[in-house]
């Protein structure tokens, strides 16, 4: 919406605070002929500016502005307001001024933003530069209307589009002048986007099961509800975090929907659609549940399963797939009368409607009508079938009628219900679903007909109350929940396994998860392999489960296709499939691989831009648009939000104006603002209330959802940390070449060494870069909550706990123990070949090279037990090996890499 500056009204003004209300904070924001055109979230109030110690001496005192605009991370303008009768308003310009140069002086040399200043008491305005003793501008408030000179004159030099320049400036002069990531360092693209490949048995898996685990077909679609289906129950439901935390904010629909409370037994349904046909005719019910919660596939159970044969005898479905129709309201209503049509003849196979005899079956009431006129007169007659086909064609091509025909011949005339389901309607946006939902009341309206439309919970929950879902009859409004997916994912593997065997179930080996779900699977490596990766999964269950569910948000359908990349990753190597076999599926998947695949799936390097789990840190340019921890602020921001009310009314959502108002101050432009917050959407890591993921506007509400959530968690994964190491932007080159190095090698890249060297050093200039960050902000702002919505303190801990776990306890004393540069004395074991042997006091021995050693260490003859003084050149407690240099002069000063004697 267009802020529009108005002149106050003559006595309006009367306090400071109106000066600021109505004077200033207007001028400010207003986009309009009038106006300076910042937004909201750059101008930073007087409750939030840093207090400076201003002037010398008697008149030293500590001062602040009322207002103070930031770009980029940059204070370009302060104001001053005062009283209207207060008339020395060069004082208050001096004062505004003076606080400018101060907070210049926390800026490096030649970067000094505070360029503006203003002050006004609501009657006269002055503006200038800081580092001018006078104002540039004096005018009476009353000039500021377009067609003042003095207006002109404030806004070529004040508005946003003048001061945001200087951003530009600024971050040349402080451009570090490298800029790149690791993973850019190995070599060209190719090399970059290198994929590992799919494993022998992925793209088999996908090619001949992928009907199991992602059914297109009706007929496959049939078979997984009749041999595959997992009811949602509601003691079943939300027991383990990951589900609570999903369903932590109760949702309207549960106050304003039937829940079905056990989806195999859907009676609440079931006993509508028992009643008889002509009270259900030209209703419609809603079935309301989350994105991919198992609908469509519910549907289908209660069709072919659920339902009592003499209510299945007694209806007719046809099923519309909505992926398909135009998204217009002039295009949509054919295409539906087309598919009315076909789906009539589907459910019909023995009629032949090409023919004349199906033709007039189809249209008997209208040609019986003809016929009542045209048989007495021309009966027998070439000009009868000349007739007779030229009505044949004006039905033909009348769409909507033939719709309601076919509907009357295949349902109404054989007393049955039209039951048409429009499926996948909650794949699309926010207003697409909202056309769906007005052409089933065309459906319901048109047709006697009973129309079943599944709708996404956020649609229903956020739009319950305006049209066109306002005329829903809410005891037609059903709610469901997505089955647990462990679960959907045993039942959905077993049924591949039987797909597997070809032994008639004879000689079958069996396996029970931690849930107790037993697994039955036949002597074959396919076999093996399938249930080796479920094996897998549920063993690390708190982890992986965890983030396939989080990921996915409910989505089973989304969490499946996970699961189907999970299996084909080339990731899992030949010698994981050896001991896949050796072990007949038994061999469980070590948490690093698991944790490799889920980041990676078939890259070699990791690439947020290209994986389910993305990069909360890194930036895609240094200075004004580029911000590491943008992306991390937003979910932190709206994690802090997730239980609040939000101005709709409905938990969780937030607009994005808030969200501006509360990072553009910590150093955010705007627009990455936007940026990341689409990236976000796009990642599945925040849901808009209209579910659009580009194009989005400040009027936008955004929530937290389950992803989200996961990638927070993942902060404390140190597999996470390592892989965000090869795909961050680093100003400091001697990193990112460090990190590009140890990552070349694929021998060298997946150890668990390399996984934490790269992520030490991603947190230490993390850290770095918060630390810096912080120490900007607080230059301008009293109380700031960067520290906190910015943390990567997490990452401390698990680095230490993974080095704790990998380490031999030897190895952590001796990191403790040893210090590189300090003396140490250790005991002779034996003479080598060309050098000395030794044994350090924590029992470790160490081979010590002869240009490590005096010149005449022969000659001293040197016995088992000798005890001799070494220097600690330098220890690597992940290779397990300790450099020692004698305290007396070397043979030469050639250094050489020392090596364990183990």
């Amino acid at each position: 919406m267009t802020a529009q500056f108005e002149l106050p009204a003559e006595g309006a003004i009367i306090t400071e605070s109106d000066v600021e209300q109505k004077v200033i904070y207007p001028l400010l924001v207003s986009t309009g002929e009038v106006g300076l055109k910042f937004q909201s979230g750059e101008i930073i109030t007087k409750g939030d500016i840093r207090k400076l110690s201003i002037d010398k001496l008697a008149k030293k005192k500590i001062y602040y502005p009322d207002y103070m605009v930031v770009i980029g991370g940059f204070p370009l303008l302060v104001i001053e307001a005062k009283k209207p009768e207060d008339m020395d308003l060069e004082e208050a310009f001096r004062e505004a001024r003076l606080y400018a140069n101060e907070l210049n002086a926390y800026f490096p040399s030649g970067v000094n933003p505070v360029r503006k200043v203003i002050a006004t008491n609501g009657i006269v305005l002055l503006a200038g530069s800081s580092d001018s003793l006078s104002p540039q501008i004096v005018m009476n408030v009353s000039e500021l209307v377009a067609s003042s000179q003095k207006y002109n004159d404030l806004a070529s030099s004040f508005s946003r589009k003048n001061l945001e320049s200087l951003v530009g400036k600024f971050d040349q002069e402080l451009d570090p002048g490298y800029l790149s990531k690791p993973r850019r360092l190995v070599g060209g693209r190719a090399v970059q986007d290198e994929e590992i490949g799919h494993n022998s048995f992925g793209a088999n898996i996908a090619s001949d099961l992928g009907y199991i685990f992602n059914p297109a077909t009706i007929e496959d679609r049939i078979f997984i509800a009749k041999h595959g289906y997992i009811p949602s129950k509601r003691r079943e439901r939300f027991i383990e975090p990951i589900d609570r935390l999903i369903r932590a904010a109760k949702p309207p629909s549960e106050i304003n929907a039937t829940t079905i409370e056990d989806t195999s037994a859907p009676k609440e349904l079931v006993s509508v659609l028992a009643q008889q046909s002509k009270t259900l005719e030209r209703k419609v019910i809603l079935l309301v549940g989350s994105v991919g919660s198992g609908k469509t596939t519910f549907i289908d159970y209660l069709k072919e399963v659920a339902l009592p044969e003499e209510v299945v005898e007694r209806t007719a479905w046809i099923r519309i797939n909505m992926n398909e129709p135009p998204i217009s309201a002039d295009e949509i209503y054919n295409w539906l009368r087309q598919e009315i049509i076909q789906g009539c003849k589907t459910n019909t196979p023995q009629y032949d409607f090409d023919t004349l005899d199906g033709i007039k079956k189809i249209y008997s009431v209208e040609l019986n009508r003809f016929d009542k006129v045209y048989k007495p007169l021309l009966e027998g007659t070439p000009e009868y079938n000349l007739k007779l086909g030229e009505k044949i064609e004006a039905l033909e091509a009348d769409l909507h009628l033939s719709a309601l025909a076919y509907t009357r011949f295949c349902a109404t005339e054989r007393g049955r219900l039209l039951i048409i389901v429009l499926d996948n309607c909650d794949k699309r946006t926010l207003d697409e679903q909202l056309l769906m939902f007005q052409a089933a009341q065309w459906l319901q309206k048109e047709f006697r007909s009973l129309v079943i439309l599944p709708l996404r919970e956020e649609t229903y929950d956020n739009h319950r109350y305006h049209p066109p879902l306002d005329t829903a009859l809410k005891d037609l409004v059903f709610r469901i929940e997505p089955p647990l997916f462990q679960s959907v994912l045993a039942k959905r593997v077993q049924l591949a396994l039987r797909a597997l065997d070809g032994n008639g179930g004879q000689n079958m080996l069996t396996y029970e998860l931690p849930n107790g779900y037993t697994v039955e699977y036949s002597k074959n490596d396919t076999s093996y392999y399938l249930t080796c990766i479920l094996k897998s999964i549920f063993e690390n269950d708190k982890y992986v489960r965890r983030i396939i569910v989080g990921l996915s948000a409910r989505n089973i359908r989304r969490a499946l296709e996970i699961f189907l990349e999970f299996c084909t990753s080339g990731h899992i190597a030949e010698d994981e499939i050896f001991k896949i076999r050796q072990s007949q599926g038994m061999h469980t998947l070590p948490l690093h691989i698991v944790s490799r695949v889920l980041l990676r799936m078939n890259r070699r390097y990791y690439d947020g831009d290209h994986s389910h789990i993305k990069n909360l840190l890194t930036t895609l340019s240094f200075g004004k648009k580029g911000n590491y921890f943008s992306r991390l602020m937003i979910l932190r921001w709206l994690k802090q939000k997730f239980h609040n009310i939000g101005p709709s009314g409905v938990q969780g959502y937030f607009p994005v104006t808030e969200l501006k108002a509360e990072l553009i101050p910590l150093s955010i432009d705007s627009d990455v603002v936007i940026r990341d917050l689409e990236f976000l959407l796009a990642g599945h890591c925040v849901v808009s209330e209209d579910f659009t993921i580009s194009e989005i506007s400040d009027d936008n509400l955004i929530k937290l959802v389950p992803a989200g959530f996961v990638h927070l968690d993942l902060l404390t994964n140190v597999s996470y940390i390592a892989a965000l190491a090869e795909d961050t932007l680093y100003t400091d080159e001697k990193t990112a070449r460090q990190i590009a190095e140890r990552i070349k090698s694929l021998d060298e890249q997946y150890n668990q060494r390399t996984a934490y060297q790269n992520a030490i050093d991603f947190y230490n200039y993390i850290s770095a870069q918060l630390e810096s960050l912080v120490a900007n902000t607080s230059c301008y702002l009293e109380n700031s909550s960067l520290a906190s919505l910015a943390s990567v303190s997490e990452m401390e801990p698990s680095l230490r706990m993974f080095k704790k776990n990998v380490l031999p306890p030897i190895w952590q004393e001796a990191e403790i123990q040893y210090i590189p540069g300090k003396q140490y004395t250790c005991e002779v074991v034996r003479y080598a070949r060309n050098g000395l042997i030794v044994k350090m006091s924590l029992g470790m021995t160490v081979y010590v090279h002869p240009n490590q050693l005096p010149k005449d260490y022969l000659a001293k003859s040197y016995k088992h037990g000798d005890q001799l003084e070494f220097l600690v050149n330098s220890i690597d407690v992940f290779n397990q090996k300790i450099r020692l240099d004698s305290v007396i002069t070397p043979l030469q000063n050639t250094p050489t890499k020392g090596r364990d004697c183990n």
